[in-house]
């Protein structure tokens, strides 16, 4: 059997390539780009302060913190079935606001015209509404 090389401290001042996996048990954190061409386990936290790519699924089994904006090729989604809560529904508007506000928060989406437009609850109205925006 091979011995696998155990570390308590590493440090990468440049490129780190792996061509293999990555396990991490305690803590990661990467001060500029991380970018992972096979498969990573960290079975800790991972800290990125600069970008972080990945080419193909991020699957997390928790939240994802993103202080800036967490982007998408495709879709983002939620395996979970959602529950309709009790009692009925009542019947609410869509509301379009054509000149939306600058650093809108919410879920962006592209439209059919190939323009973003981003997605939030609007509760001006003492009711909760689906309100959208363009980007």
């Amino acid at each position: 059997m091979i011995a696998v090389p155990t570390f308590d401290s590493v440090l990468v001042t440049g490129n780190q390539t792996i061509q293999q996996d990555l396990h991490v048990n305690g803590n990661e954190t990467v001060q500029q780009h991380l970018n992972v061409n096979g498969s990573e386990t960290i079975q800790g936290d991972l800290q990125v302060n600069g970008n972080q790519t990945i080419g193909n699924s991020l699957s997390l089994g928790s939240d994802v913190d993103a202080g800036g904006s967490l982007w998408s090729t495709y879709r983002v989604g939620s395996s979970n079935q959602p529950l309709l809560p009790g009692g009925g529904a009542s019947l609410q508007q869509v509301r379009f606001y054509a000149a939306g506000a600058a650093s809108q928060p919410g879920l962006m989406l592209k439209g059919t015209d190939g323009l973003d437009y981003i997605l939030f609850i609007d509760v001006s109205s003492g009711t909760p509404s689906l309100a959208i925006q363009p980007a």
